[in-house]
């Protein structure tokens, strides 16, 4: 299979993973077959020590359109619970969770235990705009456009948009952005939430680039457990639960060798060189 043709890219630079979403003519709108690569991908970088943070971006002209119209339409050779005929047999997993692959990209975006960083260009929206916004930190250029679109087309929000979204630019926004599946260029992006980085046009990928390496520059195994604490807050773990976890999550930082390194750099008043373990 030539380069060209695999729906996910995926390569190794100064220990960051870069995914590339892959289906440039179709603005990398997020097919069963590509969520099913990224999902599988996601799962085993967690296991990979090589990779100390990930960047994931879109090939062409857009992060990611969104949800191939084919499958929502449930057109596509792959039955879609509640729009294909009720006749075509659909599997028994994907009975259980419809959106199967689709959600299952957003859940392992955070359980990869390491950072994800979002280098965005073009259009993100819908299922691409949920993804985006599970990452860690978006980098956006002035191309960037952004839109929580599913009422557009009568669906519902899904891939984690409702979890994400009020979090990141708060109740009244996020109602507006789906009732109205309005679309926001670049600045309002930035002035919502929805971006964290705004830089010139082309230029979102370089800079997504440059913070990934910074992060997998550091103690890792100290950024991976406070991005986890982090998370754990956010989903509704009380003070008690943190209190707890960053106690045991403290003794198993201390074990690590860039433990060792930070506090001895520290003392001897030099750089720390950390090496992920």
């Amino acid at each position: 299979m030539s380069e060209q043709d695999e729906l996910i890219l995926f390569r190794i630079e100064d220990s960051v993973g870069i995914i590339t979403l892959n289906r440039p003519d179709k603005l990398n709108a997020v097919s069963w077959e590509l969520a099913a690569e990224l999902s599988k991908l996601l799962v085993s970088l967690r296991y990979e020590d090589e990779v100390r943070a990930i960047l994931i971006h879109g090939a062409g002209r857009a992060f990611c359109a969104g949800g191939d119209v084919d499958f929502i339409s449930g057109d596509s050779e792959r039955p879609m619970p509640g729009t294909s005929d009720p006749s075509r047999p659909i599997p028994r997993s994907q009975r259980k969770t419809p959106g199967g692959p689709f959600f299952e990209v957003c859940r392992q975006l955070i359980q990869v235990d390491k950072p994800v960083i979002a280098a965005i260009h073009g259009p993100a929206v819908g299922a691409g705009l949920a993804y985006a916004l599970a990452c860690d930190r978006r980098f956006g250029d002035t191309t960037t456009k952004m839109a929580a679109i599913f009422t557009n087309i009568g669906v519902a929000p899904d891939c984690g948009m409702s979890y994400f979204l009020p979090k990141i630019v708060g109740l009244p926004n996020a109602l507006m952005m789906v009732e109205t599946a309005k679309t926001f260029k670049a600045e309002q992006c930035k002035e919502l939430g929805l971006l964290d980085e705004l830089v010139a046009e082309g230029e979102a990928y370089k800079e997504a680039l440059s913070y990934a390496k910074s992060l997998a520059g550091r103690a890792s195994v100290a950024v991976d457990m406070a991005r986890r604490m982090i998370h754990m807050s956010a989903q509704g773990a009380t003070l008690e639960e943190i209190l707890d976890y960053e106690g045991i999550a403290g003794v198993i930082v201390a074990s690590s060798n860039d433990a060792k390194e930070g506090t001895a750099s520290f003392l001897e008043k030099r750089k720390p060189v950390y090496r992920g373990n």
